[in-house]
């Protein structure tokens, strides 16, 4: 049986370019088509009227430096230094608890990446080792490996959702009470899991449906567990192991996962933004639009690896059953299933009824379609209704993620 080989510690959307997102200031469009995000969401039907909770907002988020240490599994080397956007360190109380050196930078572009750049560079000149904390109102930009030796690098980016201070207090939250050992122990049992297993079966009692992924044929594996080592950057909170279609970076609407079967959607939808010429109010629209998942189920019917149809299995389903269409008729790529992921960060299953990133942590799989920069936007679907079992040559499948010690939303 083949070995699952796991890339570890940096985000699978890493390009070779040094930027996560576009700088060429045009949205992405789908080969001899018009598929802009205005015309995606515009294609989709308006939202139901229907209150979405709101993450409130407090006076301002505290970070003790000192509950980073999980995050750099003890280490923070020489120095520290906070990028912070000006919006995001206006309503960010620090307290610096730790012997270590904090330094402050701002981010505000287009000249703080050269400052940030300079500042890493001078610190490997003298034989400083910096660990890096980004909490960005705006865009994260990844950088080069050779830009990050000696530097642990952890970001808290709100370029799809929006900066909010309770947003700010949540992330932190998590990520400051986050065993990461532990998470290290959990990916060890799940890859075990995944590697013993022929295939996930993917069920619903409610609406007898089933669907099987064959994961072994899967070669790109991306793990975002564990604390920071030297050399890595990643976007916090952690707990997921995920699997593309495609390499980091990379979308050929030809390649497929091998899921083939019904799929019951329901859970929280988690939409991020292509590139920076896609608005927050774009990603907005998309997301009320798919919000009704939250409540309503859709059935995709899935062959391999790509969405055939959505299928309405209540009276209530329609609406969110008609945006999905849309979605798929307005950009054909949404079809493909480019990401299956396995979220594993028991604090992420209280999950937030907004467009808010750390859902997609939560325990249980997330199928995610479109990529930045070659769709206007990503989006992942964080599903609660589905039990994932695993199956072998033998014996009964066996749920996965009690085998975890975690319950799946």
């Amino acid at each position: 049986m083949p070995k699952i080989e796991v890339s570890r510690g940096n985000c699978p959307c890493l390009r070779k370019d040094p930027r996560e997102l576009a700088a060429d200031g045009r949205a992405p469009r789908c080969p001899g088509g018009n598929c802009g995000p205005e015309e995606i969401w515009g294609a989709m039907p308006d939202p139901a009227v229907r209150r979405l909770a709101e993450v409130a907002s407090d006076e301002y988020a505290e970070l003790r430096v000192s509950g980073l240490r999980g995050l750099v599994d003890g280490d923070f080397g020489d120095q520290i230094v906070l990028v912070c956007a000006p919006a995001v360190r206006a309503q960010l109380k620090l307290y610096r608890d730790v012997p270590t050196p904090v330094h402050e930078l701002v981010w505000s572009e287009p000249d703080s990446r050269a400052d940030l750049l300079e500042v890493l560079r001078e610190a490997r000149r003298v034989g400083l080792r910096t660990t890096v904390l980004w909490i960005a109102d705006d865009e994260f930009e990844h950088l080069l490996p050779e830009d990050i030796q000696d530097t642990k690098l952890g970001a808290i980016s709100f370029f799809s959702t929006g900066f909010s201070v309770r947003s700010l207090a949540r992330h932190l939250e998590i990520i400051c009470a986050t065993d990461y050992r532990r998470e290290l122990e959990i990916e060890e049992r799940l890859i075990d899991s995944l590697e013993e297993a022929d295939s996930l079966l993917l069920l619903n009692s409610d609406f007898d449906t089933s669907c099987r992924f064959h994961h072994q044929e899967s070669p790109h594996w991306f793990s975002l567990h564990g604390p920071l080592r030297w050399g890595d950057q990643t976007v916090l909170p952690t707990g997921e192991l995920s699997t593309l279609a495609d390499d980091a970076g990379q979308f050929d609407a030809d390649s497929r996962v091998r899921v083939n079967g019904d799929i019951v959607l329901t859970g929280s939808p988690i939409i991020h933004r292509g590139e920076a010429a896609v608005t927050r109010e774009d990603t907005a629209q998309t997301y009320a639009r798919l919000a009704g998942m939250e409540d309503a189920p859709v059935i995709a019917r899935v062959s391999g690896g790509w969405i055939q149809e959505f299928v309405a299995p209540t009276a209530v389903s329609r609406r969110v059953r008609d945006a999905f269409t849309a979605l798929v008729e307005a950009e054909p790529r949404y079809r493909k299933i480019h990401e299956f992921g396995f979220g594993t960060h028991p604090l992420c299953a209280d999950r937030v009824r907004a467009n808010f990133h750390p859902n997609e942590r939560q325990p249980g799989i997330h199928l995610g379609l479109g990529l930045g920069h070659h769709t206007p936007f990503h989006i992942d679907l964080a599903l609660t209704g589905v039990q994932v079992l695993l199956e072998g040559s033998s014996g009964e499948p066996k749920p996965l993620y009690p085998s975890l010690g975690l319950v799946a939303s």
